[in-house]
């Protein structure tokens, strides 16, 4: 088990094992932040010992905690000594936020961490009994309370468990889990030979396999190129590039589910997919607006926050806008046949910005209100 100073009585326990780079980078920025808020930090399996203050536990790699957050549970209420857990986004029940009404930013979420509502101090009252709810993978218990709770064992009891009504915590969905259902009705129906470029588990080629259609995937990262392997007729263990260039012609459809802005070349990895393209083949790519009016502000406010995904995701290494993807793929000899934009709901006073935004730099609103696109290419 690996802490750093012991320097402060609040701990947080990191019980989250690095198992892709993506996490990694997630929890090094985790660890940052609550060392620098006074919070001593412990990682590993294993409960830490002399915890005689507060104790925050985080084991869910997607979850989004703060010092704020994690100061503000454990001093809501010292009558009770049990696990604070925050509402968390994508559980069953209506609470915590949408994906649809966001928070967009880490300005968003560290405003709307901590509810406008909150007197500083939640009270017994407002605190609701969590019998059914699942494990959530982040909570707080009290400097009275923490002690006995990890003796107990782990996890806690869920009558135990305390939802604050006043603090959230932000959950992302792992990328690599999304099955992609959005793409299906772009894959054409003739084509014979299917190549899904970064295709994790290998859910969306699974739909498409069928007799007299050989279906392909490229991924990089082992563990999720074995699985993909049990659900593909191929799946080569590489990096997108030197996956292409494996390739033999022609394919007649490739798919870049949010892959392009993860390499390091992306016009590279286009132009190589070009090549193998069959002459009336199809290329299909969703990718995320750097440009969308919520980055843009927060860009403009002077931050610019990578999270563990989304458009601001810390492993992108290309940023991506409708217009200079459309020069790119022009560059790679390709043409744009269909944007199709994927809309998420702005406030008027955003769509407003975004527009004087636009308006003042001479580009088109559209582009600035839409955090991601598919685009289908041709040759």
């Amino acid at each position: 088990m690996h802490s750093n100073s012991p320097r402060a009585g609040k701990v947080l326990w990191l019980k989250v094992p690095p198992q892709r780079s993506v996490v990694a980078a997630h929890l090094r920025h985790v660890r940052g932040r609550f060392a620098a808020a006074g919070w001593r930090v412990v990682e590993g399996l294993g409960p830490p010992t002399q915890v005689n203050g507060p104790l925050a536990v985080m084991e869910d790699p997607w979850v989004e905690p703060l010092p704020a957050v994690a100061d503000f549970l454990a001093d809501a209420d010292t009558a009770i000594d049990a696990w604070r857990v925050p509402r968390i986004n994508g559980v069953a029940s209506p609470q915590g936020w949408q994906p649809a009404t966001g928070p967009y930013t880490a300005i968003d979420y560290e405003r709307m961490a901590i509810g406008s509502s909150a007197p500083g101090r939640a009270t017994p009252g407002r605190a609701e009994r969590v019998d059914t709810l699942p494990w959530q993978g982040f909570a707080v218990a009290t400097a009275e309370g923490a002690a006995g709770l990890l003796a107990s064992g782990w996890p806690p009891k869920a009558e135990s468990v305390r939802l604050i009504p006043d603090a959230y915590l932000y959950r992302y969905d792992d990328p690599a889990g999304h099955d992609r259902s959005e793409l299906d009705r772009f894959i054409p129906e003739t084509a014979s030979v299917l190549v899904d470029v970064g295709c994790g588990h290998g859910k969306l080629g699974a739909r498409h396999r069928r007799d007299g259609r050989i279906v392909i995937g490229i991924e990089p990262d082992f563990t999720l190129a074995r699985e993909a392997a049990r659900r593909l007729d191929l799946v080569l263990p590489l990096p997108a590039e030197e996956g292409l260039a494996a390739l033999r012609p022609k394919v007649d459809c490739l798919i870049f589910a949010d892959v392009l802005e993860h390499v390091a070349d992306p016009a590279g990895a286009l132009l190589k997919a070009a090549q193998t393209l069959s002459a009336s083949g199809r290329i299909i790519a969703s990718l995320p607006n750097t440009a969308w009016a919520p980055v843009l502000r927060a860009l403009a406010a002077g931050r610019w926050d990578p999270t563990v995904a989304g458009v601001q995701a810390r492993d992108h290494l290309a940023p991506m806008t409708p217009k200079s993807f459309r020069r790119m793929a022009s560059e790679c000899g390709l043409r744009v046949l269909e944007e199709i934009p994927m809309e998420a709901p702005l406030s008027w006073r955003m769509r407003l910005w975004a527009w004087f935004m636009a308006r003042a730099a001479g580009g088109d609103f559209r582009d600035l209100l839409v955090p991601q696109w598919i685009a289908i290419l041709g040759k």
